[in-house]
């Protein structure tokens, strides 16, 4: 298939059944829009071989850059054994054994960890157990939450109520 048709097929695709997040669909819709099809190190590469710097480093998921031999080497090991298994009544070696590792490391009288998956419902999640901390507590009116005033906390429900504008 040449170039321009599957460029032409992608962003129909797109177009027709992705729903991007902060974007304005009826503007996305009007545009051509930049198609990534690789990326290494702080780089990304367009359809077209275009090189970029990616500057927001793919905004939440890339603090390391892309392919990185060693973290793609430890996804690939991970993959020959399993894909994903919930923590939902089950544990596996790799939670338990990080979870050791993060637990000797960390301040005095922090013993557990939970995972999540990104830091939107890791923010939820800090913000359901420390209320539940309190109503366990019997505290039962401690439910404010210190926020900094207009900050991005997170794209859920609840990190998106603690960064709101205070008047």
């Amino acid at each position: 298939m040449k170039i321009q048709s599957y460029k032409r097929l992608i962003e129909d695709l797109d177009k027709k059944h992705l729903w991007h997040p902060f974007t304005q669909m009826k503007e996305w819709t009007e545009e051509s829009p930049l198609i990534i099809t690789e990326g290494h190190g702080s780089f990304l590469k367009d359809i077209y071989g275009k090189w970029y710097i990616d500057g927001v480093s793919s905004l939440w998921v890339n603090v390391h850059g892309h392919r990185k031999k060693e973290i793609d080497d430890a996804v690939k090991g991970q993959i020959d054994r399993i894909s994903h298994s919930t923590l939902l009544g089950l544990t596996h070696p790799p939670a338990a054994e990080l979870a050791g590792m993060l637990a000797n490391i960390a301040p005095k009288g922090l013993t557990r960890v939970f995972y999540s998956d990104n830091g939107s419902t890791s923010v939820e999640v800090g913000l359901k157990m420390a209320y539940q901390y309190w109503q366990h507590k019997g505290i039962k009116n401690k439910t404010k939450f210190v926020s900094l005033n207009n900050a991005y906390h997170g794209d859920t429900i609840g990190a998106v109520s603690v960064g709101k504008q205070r008047r």
